[in-house]
């Protein structure tokens, strides 16, 4: 087993798909694919496996539009003015430089005049002001616009050189500068939420898109104008694989050669002298979101309390995660502004008992459920079903609290049949891989893009606004102290636990490092162009 174990801060969003070869197209099937060794052709579906990877893939993307805010379309396709480290900080990328004013609200950035797009057409200072513009344009659908609220304005000064100028100031606005640039003429004439760029894109990042089959798989290869270092893998395939058991099987076989894989599968294949297991730090945690719009139970906070008193989360990370993993009580707490002095709810059924008689609640018909004026203690926790840490979490949880008497029926979907915001309550995963703004501000703020229980907590708006604009750490620290003290008086999840990100290879893929990663190990192939495979 390879331990790649390295956890303080977060990790880039997942690679996914790549972008077209020519024009603002993507080819169809009948592209070729050249075979190093006998120097024939063959159809991009029946590619050569002398230097190509295969990757299983847990999830199939429906659009690759950065504006739009996919988290699975960076590192493959699309670049942007900056780029993380592997200490997941921000470094130049398409920025050559920039320059920050006294007063903290100016950001002057110069940018390479060699970045071409897989059009074959340069990137220049307008499709940066054009991609920025766009997110906070109010008539696009941007999952991100939160992150850019506090940009007043994005100017061209040059085909080389731009401004963006902020309301307040902004520390975690070079974290944001990470989202992919797109080509402005490519949305000519056209509506970017319904863009056929959203399914055919281009970008400027290490590999383009050969052909693109809705739900199946995407092919891609090398873009040999790419301005940074040449992948040295030629060809890649995201074989869309949802079932864990298929992935493990397939690469077992040698039918795929990298994949996510589940806690349960390590030991066995561990055991395959073809194959490498990675055990990577990762930020990604698991919890019980409450949607405080559909189930009015959540509504008081005791009972909300006596659920996360209710719940061991060693006994999760131990049994469910196989150890892989470690109790959850902030969702800062991989980050450096974690505050361990707050609130946690270390497991205790008797406190969480005496929590439900306080709120109310009592069995006065001996069916062993909680009632209260009529109403029993009964929600449905939905999990996704491909996810077998999720359905095994829920299920633990569904027998713990009926020990209480609380009612809690699991219900596992499909991704296609869960929409987040309609239920009762769901087996979420979230990490962040940037600034300690990323994935708290558009999470818990009132009325946030990604806050899909409809938590409001006036202090925890009150301090997550604030720390945006601090500029020193001390200040930004005491503003996420304030928010990490009243989410977890108030809490909106009942955190659970942070997993590891497992991965298994063929022996002959070199290149995963020890980066922490982000939610299901997204991150991974941040350093793609440094990958190889042996003979």
């Amino acid at each position: 087993m390879k331990k790649l174990n390295k956890v303080i801060c977060l990790s880039l969003s997942a690679m996914m798909l790549a972008a077209a070869i020519s024009g603002c197209g993507a080819k169809e099937t009948t592209d070729a694919v050249q075979n190093e060794t006998t120097g024939e052709t063959a159809p991009a579906g029946e590619m050569s496996r002398d230097n190509t990877m295969i990757y299983g893939a847990e999830f199939m993307v429906e659009k690759f539009n950065p504006i739009l805010g996919s988290e699975y379309c960076d590192a493959m396709i699309f670049r942007g003015l900056m780029k993380t480290d592997v200490d997941c900080q921000p470094q130049c990328d398409i920025a050559t430089d920039y320059e920050i004013s006294d007063d903290l609200l100016t950001y002057t950035f110069n940018i390479r005049d060699d970045v071409k797009f897989h059009d074959g057409t340069t990137l220049t200072a307008d499709d940066v002001v054009f991609t920025i513009s766009s997110i906070l344009d109010e008539n696009v659908n941007s999952s991100i616009r939160s992150d850019f609220l506090l940009v007043d304005k994005v100017e061209k000064l040059s085909d080389t050189s731009l401004s963006i100028t902020l309301k307040e100031p902004f520390p975690a606005l070079l974290d944001k500068l990470t989202v992919g640039i797109v080509p402005e003429h490519c949305f000519e004439g056209q509506d970017i939420n319904t863009a056929d760029f959203n399914v055919n894109p281009v970008g400027c990042g290490p590999y383009k898109l050969v052909s693109l089959e809705a739900g199946t798989k995407c092919t891609m290869t090398r873009f040999d104008d790419y301005y940074g270092d040449k992948a040295q893998i030629e060809n890649i395939i995201y074989l869309y694989l949802p079932d864990y058991n298929t992935r493990a099987l397939q690469l077992k076989n040698n039918e795929i050669d990298f994949t996510f894989v589940e806690p349960s599968q390590v030991k066995e294949l561990e055991a395959d002298e073809n194959l490498d297991v990675y055990v990577i730090g990762s930020a990604d945690y698991r919890c019980v979101m409450y949607n405080f719009q559909v189930c009015d139970l959540f509504e008081d906070v005791r009972v909300r309390q006596a659920l996360n008193y209710a719940t061991d989360g060693q006994a999760v990370v131990d049994a469910i995660a196989h150890g892989y993993g470690q109790i959850a009580y902030s969702p800062l707490q991989k980050n450096k502004f974690n505050c361990e002095d707050i609130v946690k709810y270390d497991y205790d059924p008797e406190k969480a008992a005496a929590l439900l008689k306080e709120a109310g609640w009592a069995d006065t018909d001996g069916d062993g459920i909680l009632d209260k004026d009529g109403e029993k203690l009964s929600f449905t926790l939905t999990a996704p079903v491909d996810d077998e840490v999720r359905v095994n979490i829920g299920t633990y949880l569904s027998s713990e609290w009926k020990k209480l008497g609380v009612d809690c029926t699991l219900s596992a979907l499909g991704w296609d049949a869960i929409d987040i915001t309609k239920c009762e309550s769901f087996l979420l995963g979230w990490g962040s891989p940037f600034d300690a703004d990323n994935d708290t501000y558009r999470l818990f703020t009132t009325g946030s893009a990604d806050n899909y229980g409809f938590y409001s907590n006036e202090t925890v708006d009150k301090a997550l606004s604030e720390a945006r604009t601090k500029t020193e750490d001390a200040d930004r620290a005491a503003c996420y102290a304030e928010f990490q003290k009243a989410f977890a008086e108030d809490p909106a999840y009942d955190l659970i636990c942070y997993l590891d990100a497992l991965y298994a290879g063929n022996k002959r893929i070199s290149g995963p490092t020890d980066k922490v990663l982000g939610h299901h190990g997204a991150g991974i192939f941040w350093n793609i162009e440094d990958w190889t495979i042996s003979e």
